[in-house]
């Protein structure tokens, strides 16, 4: 199984409550043992329940790669601990960077797999050249379909890409050419065009909000490449 529906406590926003990569997911705290399952056996990587800033919507305030999380520099010293614990319990070396920039909500801002990022222009030059050196890999500053929030706009993984309907075809193709992945449009959750929001994706399999209609699933399929 590549691809389920689920709500966290009847959200279908997703990617508002966590974060996917190919060595471990963070996710709010609270869910049921049901969901939490689902989520183990789709993205099949270990799960780590965590609150950043005493929030649960962490997939707004954090964004990563296989090789670091980023997280806002405000983190509760208990929270930056305890996801660091978990991470060596876990045996997975990942850095977790508490990130100082006037912006907080890296999630929204950063669109990242393990081969590059795209990340808003409203970060500084500095602030992406600091991005690169924590996230080990290239980065680049820009907007997708003339939004700045390139993270909810789009979803990346190592196999493939999925951007908001808006995106221009010079954009996909610049895109594809910084992640080395195929991308192509599409929405979730019936017509949100903001697909990094509505989903959990990584290289095994994706998680969509449980709005998401059967054509959209398809197309998710497609472009996170679980067809053929």
């Amino acid at each position: 199984m590549h691809i389920e529906r689920l709500d966290f406590e009847n959200s279908p926003y997703l990617g508002v409550y966590g974060i996917a990569t190919d060595r471990v997911a963070f996710i709010r705290e609270g869910l049921a043992e049901k969901k939490l399952d689902v989520l183990r056996e789709v993205l099949n990587v270990p799960l780590i329940e965590t609150s950043i800033m005493k929030s649960r919507i962490i997939g707004i305030f954090a964004a990563g790669n296989s090789n670091a999380l980023i997280v806002p520099y405000y983190i509760w010293d208990g929270e930056l601990e305890h996801i660091e614990s978990q991470l060596r319990e876990l045996n997975v070396d990942m850095v977790v960077e508490p990130f100082l920039s006037k912006l907080t909500a890296f999630g929204n801002l950063i669109l990242v797999n393990d081969r590059a990022a795209l990340i808003s222009a409203k970060f500084t030059r500095d602030e992406a050249k600091r991005l690169e050196d924590v996230l080990g890999v290239e980065v680049e500053r820009g907007i997708i379909g003339e939004h700045h929030a390139v993270g909810s706009t789009g979803v990346v993984t190592n196999r493939g890409g999925l951007v908001h309907p808006e995106a221009t075809d010079e954009e996909l193709e610049w895109l594809e050419d910084l992640f080395k992945v195929e991308f192509y449009v599409g929405t979730a959750n019936q017509g949100v065009p903001f697909v990094g929001s509505c989903m959990l994706a990584n290289s095994n399999g994706v998680v969509v909000g449980s709005l998401t209609t059967g054509p959209e699933i398809v197309k998710i399929e497609e472009a996170l490449g679980f067809l053929g």
